[in-house]
């Protein structure tokens, strides 16, 4: 759609996936992304922002986000960090609880919404872990934790910088500023 007067520049179809509450668009490495909303074939699809055709995939059970000349995609618990130009992965780093969500990408590092109810902070250099805090009561050993979405099928909020804090969410609407 045009900005200004919203006039269809150009339509395409992305069979199998959705843009619903719970699979959001992400933009970035000059594509638009979505999830595959299959549970029989879980993937991030990069689409050309131009013409809708298919430029790459990963296997996904979480929105990917960026950073500067990388892509995070999460699968099964397992969050890589994937070079924009070569397609290669620089690190990963593995969820005790296997499900994991890149939520932000700032300040040189990476801030992962992990299955086991904490915010895990990595390096964006090295994946590391470099902090993290219990934002979340940590899920009972025999429930099935979803990477992204809640129980309703939405997805989870995400988290947010400014001024030098980080913001997140946590159980029973407590928001949690961090700072340096």
């Amino acid at each position: 759609m045009d900005r200004r007067t919203g006039r269809e520049l150009r339509r395409y179809d992305m069979p199998g996936l959705l843009a619903l509450g719970g699979n959001p668009i992400a933009r970035g490495a000059g594509a638009l992304w979505l999830r595959s909303d299959d549970t029989d074939d879980e993937r991030a699809v990069a689409y050309d922002q131009n013409t809708g055709a298919v430029l790459r995939s990963f296997p996904a059970d979480a929105t990917p986000a960026f950073g500067p000349g990388r892509v995070y995609v999460a699968y099964r618990g397992v969050v890589k960090a994937i070079s924009t130009t070569a397609y290669r992965t620089a690190w990963s780093y593995r969820s005790p609880r296997g499900a994991a969500t890149v939520r932000l990408v700032a300040g040189g590092y990476v801030y992962v919404r992990d299955g086991d109810g904490k915010l895990v902070v990595l390096s964006e250099r090295t994946g590391t872990v470099v902090w993290s805090h219990q934002l979340w009561a940590e899920p009972h050993p025999m429930e099935n934790v979803l990477a992204e979405e809640d129980w309703r099928g939405w997805v989870n909020p995400g988290i947010a910088t400014h001024g030098g804090r980080v913001f997140a969410p946590g159980q029973d609407g407590v928001l949690t500023a961090f700072a340096d």
